[in-house]
Order: structure tokens, then sequence, then C-alpha cells
């Protein structure tokens, strides 16, 4: 697992120095957008937000797509990208709307408020005091449950993603034999590892927002890690179907 969190660490690392002017446009913009989110109404915001997913996962799918065919760099921006962006994030809904299902089964079930699993961390103090008034056996079932949802959903997500990026249909994303077949090429043990890898990864840069000195540069930091590594990462694992 060392071995496997070093190659993602490297592969990020050489991806931001390859082309320093566009990792810095991407830390522009993701400041750019926060202040907007900051300085503007309700409605405005959430145009701002809504424009920046599309564009977030636009230009994402453009650079796994570039890293699948071996070009391990940050893309001049296409905006031919972004049908493709619009189509990722309706799969990312999607995957995101049946993990909340499951998660809002679960969190019925065991007598816990419907959450999401940032929000374990986030509002930790609640968190607490929920297994603490809660029978122990529940609560844990309650969080072995719903990391194994997340896991699982996000598990299967990725690859979906992939495949679109590499030019496949949009309805194939839902495809579990042939998103099966994709993981079989890799191997299950391989892809979990990268998996779960890539997982700590994003999970530990999340944690960089928290950080209380010079909150705003760490959270475009955290932000701006978030997207290289995940998009780089989707686009290294996939391509191993081509061997």
């Amino acid at each position: 697992m060392l071995s496997v969190l070093g190659y993602f660490l490297k592969k990020t690392f050489e991806c931001c120095m390859t082309n320093k002017k566009r990792t810095v446009i991407i830390a522009i913009s993701t400041l750019l957008v926060a202040y907007l989110i900051a300085v503007l109404g309700n409605i405005y915001s959430n145009i701002v937000i809504a424009i920046y997913v599309v564009i977030y996962n636009s230009y994402g799918m453009q650079f796994t797509r570039e890293v699948i065919d071996g070009r391990e760099f940050l893309p001049k921006f296409d905006f031919k990208s972004i049908p493709l962006g619009v189509k990722a994030s309706i799969i990312i809904s999607i995957y995101g709307g049946i993990q909340a299902l499951f998660l809002y089964g679960i969190s019925l079930l065991f007598d816990f408020p419907s959450f999401e699993m940032e929000e374990l961390v986030l509002k930790l103090p609640e968190t607490i005091h929920q297994i603490y008034t809660h029978n122990p056996v529940h609560s844990l079932l309650f969080f072995v449950l719903s990391i194994i949802v997340f896991y699982i959903t996000i598990f299967f997500m990725e690859i979906a993603l992939a495949q679109l990026a590499d030019g496949g249909k949009f309805f194939d994303s839902f495809n579990l034999k042939l998103i099966k077949g994709y993981i079989d090429k890799i191997g299950w043990v391989t892809y979990a590892t990268d998996y779960t890898a890539v997982l700590l990864i994003l999970m530990v840069l999340g944690l960089f927002e928290f950080v209380p000195v010079l909150n705003v540069v760490m959270v475009t930091l955290s932000y701006s890690l978030f997207f290289i590594v995940e998009f780089n990462a989707i686009g290294l694992i996939f391509r191993k179907t081509k061997t």
C-alpha cells in the first residue's frame, strides 16, 4: 500500500510540475469561485456552483482522457469537452443519489440522523454524541455499513467515469457487467488497492481546509490538489485496461 501511495503522490507532483502555469490557473480559478460564492447571494451563488461543477467535471474528464492516452499533464481547457462534463455531472449525481438513498435507509434502520460521509468528520462532536447515546452494536453496524456503501458506490463510479472519458457511451456508465469487465482487466485486488490509496490521499487533502493557519490558502490548495489527484488517478488506473 505504501508503494501505491507513493506512486500516486509522485504522479501528482510530476503533473503539477510539468505545466506549472496551468497548475497555478487551477488554484486561482478555485480561489475566484470560492470568493464569488462567498460574496454573492444564495440564488447567484447556486448558479456559480452549477457552472463550476460542469466546468470542473468537463476539464476533469478531458484530463482523464489525456492520461488514459498516455499524456500525463494538465491540458489546455477545450470547450468541446463541456458536453462530456455535463454527462459526467449527471453520472456523479445518479451514483451519489443511489449512495444517499442507501445511507438514508441505514440511518433510519439504526435511528441515526441522515448524513453525508464527510459530515462524520466535519461534525465530530455531534458524531461522538450520537455514538454515546446509541446502542454500541447499532453504532458499529451503522458506521461499518455506511462506509461499505460509500466505498462500493464510488468504487464503480470511478470506472464508469473513466470509460466515459475514454469515449464510452453514457448509458454504459450504468452497465455493471461492462464495468465488471474493465475491473477484471485491471485485476480486482490491484484496483481495490489503487482505489483505496487514492481515497486515503483525498481524505488527507480534504482535511487541509481545516488547518487554522492561512485558511484561504489551505482551502485553495486542498481543492486544487483534490482535482489533480482524482482525475489523474482515474486515468492512470483505467489505462491498465489497455495492457
